[in-house]
């Protein structure tokens, strides 16, 4: 028998495989087509309470520039990081700050070993390769801005990949030239505002000088 809600609903065909249309945020072994080893490039960075199967959770997430990876992955989701793949990024690029990995690139691949943490279980998991990835070219890389998603262009003589970094450094994630601008008309227009809190008053000092005076 086939539901009201099936009915509505388009059957998979061809290549269309169970779990890479699935209701999650997050990527799980599910997106990763098998016997492929996909690379994606870091965007930015995140340590985080997250809402998981388990419940919420604090871990270290990355998320990534590319939105999909034809041929291995429908949809790229961000990863949260576990022990093990955290040291790896720790042996490919020395450190695992921000400015180390925002921008580099990393292959993943199933790791059909992995336990389930809870149930002990093997299901397999996603693991990051000890290698840097041979096609590792910066020149090719499209940066996408994390908070419009658009991509990313270099400014007069900066490249799209000095203007990606500089921002991230500035910013703590990629993001293009209108989104910083947009949020440092925001930090300067919360500086002015807290510096007139601060002004003289028709030369009477500070508001909170001229609130003491009215009190004395």
């Amino acid at each position: 028998m086939i539901t009201d809600e099936l009915k509505k609903a388009k059957p998979l065909t061809g290549k269309e495989r169970l779990g890479a249309d699935r209701d999650s945020d997050y990527m799980g072994v599910e997106d990763i087509e098998p016997g492929t080893e996909p690379v994606l490039t870091i965007s930015a960075l995140y340590n985080a309470v997250i809402t998981l199967a388990r419940g919420k959770e604090r871990h270290d997430v990355i998320t990534f520039v590319e939105e999909t990876v034809p041929g291995s992955i429908k949809q790229v989701r961000p990863l949260v990081v576990n022990a093990t793949n955290r040291k790896t990024l720790r042996k490919l690029y020395k450190e695992v700050t921000a400015d180390s990995l925002v921008g580099k690139e990393i292959k993943l691949y199933i790791d059909p070993t992995v336990r389930n943490p809870q149930s002990k279980e093997v299901e397999g998991g996603i693991r990051i390769k000890d290698k840097i990835p041979a096609n590792n070219n910066a020149a090719h890389t499209v940066y996408k801005c994390v908070d419009c998603g658009n991509e990313i262009k270099g400014i007069g003589s900066y490249s799209a990949e000095q203007v990606a970094k500089m921002n991230q450094s500035r910013f703590g994630r990629i993001i293009c030239g209108d989104c910083s601008k947009k949020l440092k008309e925001q930090a300067e227009a919360e500086q002015k505002a807290a510096e007139a809190v601060s002004e003289p008053t028709n030369g009477e000092g500070s508001l909170a000088d001229a609130l003491n005076a009215e009190i004395n």
